[in-house]
């Protein structure tokens, strides 16, 4: 195989840049004749041309210009798309005018963050020239390997995608939902950063082992293959004991609206490793999300709840009575059926979570064992009702419970 690289790369490469001969444009520009700077109104709403093979090529027509694409300067977004239309001939150095190295750094972070399937690029620096008489930046990427071993990469990614689109049917927030629940029941969370791989979607989809960076990166490239408009915002998060650290998440519009989706934050750690699914940080506001993430993301703000997971679910309660027994129980046992192992459920305010807390938790009642009991009538006595286990998240106001399983 060794003999054959060059010839494999020169092929690939034309593959890429030609895009007739092994698919259909990502992201199709819509240019006319417009001066050199500014962008004509199809290219607003259009983002740069990738490939992707047969499989996918209709849910890849409907991928839109970059969340943070929509965010830069008229002369960036130039520099944006003559770099990303670069980049499949694998170039050392793509010459931009009008930018300096600031104005090139965010473009290169625009870049990073929009297109997950840039995962070829483990870096980039800039120098600056002047060419007949005009001063030019170079934008100059660093590989972290070979055509070859991008393309074998791109088509298990593909791959992973298809298997995931063929299980988000139904409208935007089920899509949406089924995705999630996917991606946060085959990844494995790790802080290794260190590694690439789990920074990228291709880690977190194919080698099922990711960062918040490659949680983020695969939710944005599932969702917008399915046709749902995604970004990944970037900032601080506070963690259970109060630490403050880099973190990546996504915005993603629902329905019309924009909400928060962390699927990270939504995969907790479990001491026994145990499958433990969460929606907590599913369809947030800005107020919601804020008391634990920083919002320094400039973009587009979050107001909506209509397709908040618990409110669209039902699960959303401002007094438990005995009548919403019944229902818990039904969602503890669909949660078995699905390999899950926990009961979540939100409150509508804090006066509420203290009287669901003391509901179902209060040591003279225990209400929480009829529920589990009524799980057991049809969950073949699966659980345990002289253990459970129960956490809070008081910022958000979501209990869930952790029965335990005979």
């Amino acid at each position: 195989m060794r003999r054959y690289k060059a010839l494999w790369a020169l092929v690939l490469a034309l593959l890429m840049v030609g895009g007739l001969i092994y698919g259909a444009s990502l992201l199709r520009e819509a240019r006319g004749n417009v001066p050199a700077g500014e962008t004509s109104a199809a290219a607003e709403t259009a983002a740069p041309a990738y490939l992707m093979p047969e499989p996918l090529e209709q849910a890849a027509k409907r991928m839109r210009a970059g969340y943070h694409y929509k965010q830069l300067t008229p002369g960036e977004r130039t520099a944006y798309r003559a770099i990303y239309e670069a980049l499949p001939a694998w170039p050392g150095a793509v010459d931009v005018s009008g930018l300096d190295s600031d104005g090139m750094s965010r473009v290169f972070q625009a870049l990073t963050l929009d297109q997950p399937l840039l995962f070829q690029i483990s870096s980039t620096h800039y120098k600056t020239r002047t060419v007949n008489d005009t001063e030019v930046t170079g934008f100059l990427p660093e590989y972290r390997m070979e055509p070859a071993e991008y393309q074998r990469q791109l088509e298990a990614l593909y791959a992973v995608c298809r298997s995931y689109l063929q299980t988000s049917g139904g409208d935007d927030y089920l899509a949406e939902l089924a995705l999630h629940d996917q991606l946060v029941r085959e990844c494995n969370y790790t802080e290794d950063i260190s590694l690439a791989e789990n920074n990228t979607a291709y880690g977190a989809l194919v080698k099922r082992q990711a960062a918040c960076e490659g949680y983020s990166k695969a939710m944005l490239l599932l969702l917008e293959l399915r046709g749902i408009e995604a970004g990944i915002v970037t900032g601080d998060a506070n963690n259970a004991a109060g630490v403050s650290g880099g973190h990546a998440w996504n915005k993603v519009k629902i329905n019309g609206n924009w909400y928060h989706l962390d699927a990270t934050w939504d995969d907790p750690v479990s001491e026994t490793g145990s499958n433990s699914i969460s929606h907590a940080y599913f369809n947030l506001t800005d107020d919601e999300i804020g008391q634990s993430h920083e919002l320094s993301d400039p973009g587009v703000s979050c107001t909506a709840t209509a397709d908040n997971y618990f409110k669209r679910e039902g699960l959303e309660f401002t007094r438990l009575e005995r009548a919403d027994e019944t229902v818990l129980a039904q969602r503890m046992t669909e949660a078995l059926s699905r390999g899950g192992n926990c009961l979540e459920f939100r409150c509508s305010s804090g006066q509420a979570l203290q009287q669901a807390q003391e509901y179902l938790f209060d040591p003279s009642s225990q209400r929480v064992y009829r529920i589990i009991a009524l799980a057991n009538s049809s969950a073949e006595n699966a659980f345990k009702t002289d253990m459970v286990y129960h956490a809070e998240l008081t910022e958000l106001r979501v209990i869930r419970v952790f029965p335990v399983k005979k």
